[in-house]
């Protein structure tokens, strides 16, 4: 059984469909009618972007040269978020969006289409990141949720992060060439505190390199990777269907011989799945959200990594002094 989209906004159908493009006829009409009015983004750069991870890069690299919205708050699941008509407006007066690609956004591109909006800049910041889950042979829904370009949650991975932030550079330098030196100092002290924290995030999670934690999901493979951990399995068989019965009993089996040590979901997966298992097996859980603004401690991109960190080095950290 697939997952059920969470609550947001509202589920387009087909009345919802026909109302965004009311809407986005509406905005036709006032593009027309505005025409000969100085654009939106002589003053500011408005920058809209699919994440608050991508909000927040932008901001640091942008600064107060850009104004800067998200479409997809904080907490929810960036893969099945439905768009709002406050969205299309958001669009049509922006002069740059920006998004993680790989498919996460499949909605984003008619959002895009129908916003009316000839001079808006499009960017992915996916480029250069060196990607993991990329499919070796012909997939469809049968294998599940699967992204066919590749695992599109690299946010994760601090080194990601800064290339994310290189490619948001980028973008902000080609649609706002005058600023470019300022985007790029902006860049330099990003990157250095960047560089500070994750010095503090590997000492940290040194002695932890080879434990083994079981994710809900494949959200978890950047960071794995980052700190050198282990997932051995996830708790859905498929990715995007929610786990059986019999499979939840599969997990329980494979962390008792496999030794895992932390089960980890988001607040938008079934908790209670995750603390099942944790109980079974005798081990923590994590229940994280992965994004800025998830909870008060993630107010930006370096904050939210810090905040997952200390929450993995504390649950390990106290399994290690229990044994």
């Amino acid at each position: 059984m697939r997952r059920k989209s969470p609550v947001l906004g509202f589920n387009l159908g087909a009345r919802g469909l026909a109302g965004l493009r009311a809407i986005a006829m509406f905005i036709g009409a006032i593009a027309i009618t505005a025409a000969a009015a100085p654009p939106s983004w002589a003053e500011t750069l408005r920058v809209v972007t699919t994440t608050t991870d991508l909000a927040s890069l932008t901001t640091a690299v942008g600064g107060d040269k850009v104004e800067v919205s998200a479409l997809v708050p904080p907490g929810f699941n960036a893969d099945l978020y439905s768009p709002r008509p406050s969205d299309l407006f958001k669009i049509h007066q922006a002069r740059l969006f920006i998004q993680v690609g790989l498919g996460l956004e499949d909605w984003a591109r008619d959002l895009v289409n129908q916003a009316n909006n000839s001079n808006l800049v499009k960017a992915q910041v996916s480029y250069q990141i060196p990607l993991l889950d990329v499919p070796q042979s012909h997939v469809d829904y049968s294998f599940g949720d699967i992204h066919p370009y590749g695992n599109p949650h690299y946010q994760l991975d601090p080194e990601c992060g800064r290339i994310m932030a290189r490619n948001i550079f980028n973008a902000l330098a080609y649609t706002d060439p005058a600023d470019k030196d300022y985007f790029a100092a902006n860049l330099a002290a990003f990157d250095s505190q960047l560089t500070a924290a994750e010095a503090k995030w590997h000492a940290e999670m040194a002695p932890y390199a080879g434990a083994k934690f079981v994710p809900y999901h494949e959200s978890w493979d950047y960071f794995a990777r980052a700190f050198k951990l282990e997932t051995p399995t996830t708790i859905e068989s498929k990715p995007g269907f929610v786990p059986s019965p019999r499979r939840v009993e599969e997990v329980i089996r494979l962390c008792k011989a496999d030794k895992v040590r932390l089960i980890v979901t988001e607040p938008y997966y079934d908790v209670s799945i995750a603390k099942l298992i944790s109980e079974q097996v005798g081990v923590p859980y994590l229940n994280l959200p992965i994004d800025v603004g998830g909870v008060p401690q993630q107010k930006d991109y370096i904050s939210m990594v810090n905040y997952i960190v200390d929450q993995f080095v504390a649950a390990l950290g106290k399994q290690s002094h229990a044994g």
